[in-house]
């Protein structure tokens, strides 16, 4: 059988569909390999929800943080801290979003920088949550920002074992290795 009818009476040639499967799989994968070179610039977000961010240990340069507040559509209203580096390395990186589904939750999970750290430049954080098991920071400066809300600034900072939830992240660049995305049944969070 050469192909497989669909309810207009038109056929689908196997080999159409087989050719078209394997095109839309290499584009993937090449923007994929392209990101985690860090051809491309890179943006996530979790669809409706937060997503969790861990790390073995995360430095960076030219930290700064404000508040702000995120509305979803239904109006839900999420006071959020705005954390940016200009500079950050993460190592040993897990990223996971929770995504429920009718057959119960579903999460996407994708991890990298086991060997070598994960570089980002231009980086921007949306977060309700952020937690360090030891953090340092040089040339810390805290207070009220001219724009309003308070705000922290620091020249470099260490975060050991670092947690974030988000809600966005973008980064300029993102350089990654040895990347490993699964998506598994149930729950297989970050933390």
């Amino acid at each position: 059988m050469e192909g497989t009818r669909r309810k207009s009476g038109r056929r689908v040639s196997r080999r159409r569909l087989v050719a078209a499967s394997l095109a839309g799989l290499v584009l993937a994968g090449g923007l994929l390999v392209a990101t985690a070179n860090g051809v491309l610039a890179v943006s996530a977000a979790g669809s409706g929800g937060a997503y969790k961010l861990t790390g073995e240990r995360l430095e960076g340069d030219a930290f700064r943080q404000r508040t702000d507040v995120i509305v979803e559509r239904d109006g839900t209203r999420h006071p959020i801290a705005v954390v940016s580096a200009e500079r950050a390395r993460v190592k040993g990186l897990c990223a996971s979003l929770l995504v429920p589904t009718p057959f119960g939750p579903v999460t996407l999970r994708g991890s990298a920088g086991r060997t070598r750290p994960v570089l980002a430049t231009g980086i921007v954080i949306n977060t309700d949550r952020v937690k360090g098991a030891e953090t340092s920071f040089r040339d810390l400066r805290v207070g009220l920002l001219p724009e309003g809300g308070v705000g922290a600034s620091t020249g470099h900072a260490v975060v050991e074992r670092p947690e974030f939830t988000s809600w966005l992240a973008t980064a300029g660049t993102f350089r990654m290795s040895d990347v490993d995305v699964s998506i598994k049944a149930g729950r297989h969070e970050c933390f």
